[in-house]
């Protein structure tokens, strides 16, 4: 039985290398020596007579079939895991690093948050805000939601929201909705995003000059709040303007919108790993809820 099967010393070792790109950091997680690790995972090579990796002068590849490999290695483990935990009770859920661009966690996340606690009530979160879409730095972040297009090299994505970009003002500055009115009118223009109001002019006003902004801001949540006191029009994202459009402190602008060229994804860091059951629990529960009118 189990005849293919090699030593599970050494497939952890070469999980826990491939996912922290270095046997240093493999070692510090195993509790064993750098050289202890590297050659446990020789060991692993010469056993399935296959490379698992590129050794290059600071850091790890995986090969083709180290790429292959790895997935199943990391499941097996968090199954295991997931099942001693579950029928022998070995403490409390660990926590989660979730970390997510400030404006989505306000506007969209924390309403909901209480749902998921509902839902998980032993689980433990730890929320971390960020400006804009970068890789995080110094974080040990478990779960990362990023405003772009999708093609980060740090981790696995998968889209989570996409919507229409609108503009937006306070009731009462509401005009006829058309572009000609728009150009003539005080705008707030988001800044780092692609989705703009010369590409919205482009569009919907071939040939009007919008005027320069009135104000330039780094996160939807301000340029909404300057918007709510009359400071001017905005585009934002519209799971960023829902709440004030439910709440009737802003209304759309406009009927014409922009389909965004960007969306908001999860991106699960290749540093963790991502088969914890809390970690893949959670992700479920943000697609599902991303998926809820």
């Amino acid at each position: 039985m189990y005849k293919e099967l090699p030593p599970l010393p050494w497939l952890r070792a070469f999980d826990a290398s491939a996912r922290l790109g270095n046997f240093t950091l493999a070692a510090e997680e195993l509790g064993l020596t750098p050289s202890a690790v590297s050659y446990q995972v020789r060991g692993l090579e010469a056993e399935l007579g296959h490379k698992l990796f590129l050794r290059e002068r600071k850091s790890l590849v995986l090969t083709r079939l180290g790429q292959a490999y790895l997935p199943v290695v990391s499941k097996a483990f968090a199954d295991l895991d997931a099942t001693t935990s579950s029928l022998f009770g070995r403490g409390a859920e660990e926590e989660i690093n979730l970390r997510c661009l400030s404006s989505l966690n306000l506007l969209w996340l924390l309403p909901r948050i209480g749902r998921y606690r509902a839902a998980y009530p032993g689980s433990r979160l730890r929320l971390l805000s960020a400006t804009w879409g970068e890789p995080a730095e110094g974080e040990a972040v478990d779960v990362d939601i990023r405003y772009g297009d999708g093609t980060w090299p740090d981790g696995e994505s998968h889209l989570l929201l996409n919507h229409e970009v609108i503009a937006v003002c306070a009731p009462q500055h509401r005009g006829d909705g058309r572009a000609e009115t728009l150009a003539a009118t005080p705008l707030i223009e988001l800044v780092g995003v692609v989705d703009t109001w010369p590409h919205f002019f482009a569009q919907h006003g071939p040939g009007l000059t919008p005027p320069e902004a009135v104000f330039k801001v780094d996160q939807s949540l301000i340029a909404l709040e300057l918007a709510v006191h009359g400071q001017g029009v905005t585009l934002v994202a519209e799971v960023f303007a829902q709440p004030y459009l439910d709440s009737g402190r802003l209304v759309r602008a406009t009927d014409l919108s922009l389909t965004a060229r960007q969306g908001h994804y999860i991106v699960l860091p290749s540093g963790r790993n991502p088969h914890r059951p809390e970690v893949q629990r959670l992700v479920r529960w943000l697609r599902e809820e991303a998926a809820t009118p």
